[in-house]
């Protein structure tokens, strides 16, 4: 690629992540928890790989308690230590993946996501360097790997099942990814952030 198309493609990705920004709440939501749900805080990493969006997903290992095998957004459940729900998701983001707060540029907060496993989670969409390297904890994190966006931009490639959860109709979401399955909420987190991706006209 010349040093024109270079410049063009880095000019491109930052246009989008602009317009991201732009299309996402600056804080979480101070509604009220729902009763009988566990909060927790999820970082979903964006980055420039060489001109393409791409989003980086883990598949959990089969000895944590939660989730098992299932690909995910690293974050969990959050401690009375913790700030917020932003620093459960670093918290959590470092101790999984090795991603330090300081190489994180925040975009902002999506809306919040109930789960019949007893969760509400609230995901952070954030930018994280083209060469961030990670360093897994083997007892959570199985593996990494970096999805392109237009990947879940595609809608006809989710399949959905209806079920009642809170009182309300509940639509959960599937879709495949290379040899992954990926389903529940990190799936409805990706179909909400298509959604943001396709609105921004990025």
């Amino acid at each position: 690629m010349s040093l024109e198309g270079v410049s063009g493609a880095v000019e491109s990705t930052d246009r989008f992540f602009d317009a991201l920004r732009g299309a996402l709440s600056p804080v979480a939501t101070s509604e009220p928890m729902p009763p009988g749900l566990r909060s927790a805080g999820v970082l979903v990493p964006l980055r420039d790989s060489g001109g393409v969006i791409t989003v980086t997903l883990a598949r959990r290992t089969e000895r944590v308690p939660h989730h098992k095998g299932q690909i995910c957004f690293p974050g969990g459940s959050r401690d009375t230590g913790d700030r917020d729900l932003l620093g459960t998701a670093m918290r959590e983001a470092e101790e999984e993946l090795g991603i330090r707060e300081a190489d994180v540029e925040l975009l902002g907060a999506m809306e919040r996501v109930p789960t019949v496993t007893g969760f509400c989670i609230q995901p952070f969409v954030v930018r994280i360097p083209r060469d961030a390297p990670f360093h897994l904890d083997g007892f959570e994190v199985a593996e990494t790997f970096d999805a392109p966006l237009s990947a879940f931009t595609d809608f006809s490639r989710y399949r959905t099942a209806g079920t009642t959860f809170l009182g309300k109709p509940y639509m959960v979401y599937f879709l495949d990814y290379d040899r992954f399955t990926i389903w529940g909420a990190t799936a409805r987190i990706l179909h909400s952030l298509a959604e943001l991706a396709n609105g921004t006209g990025a």
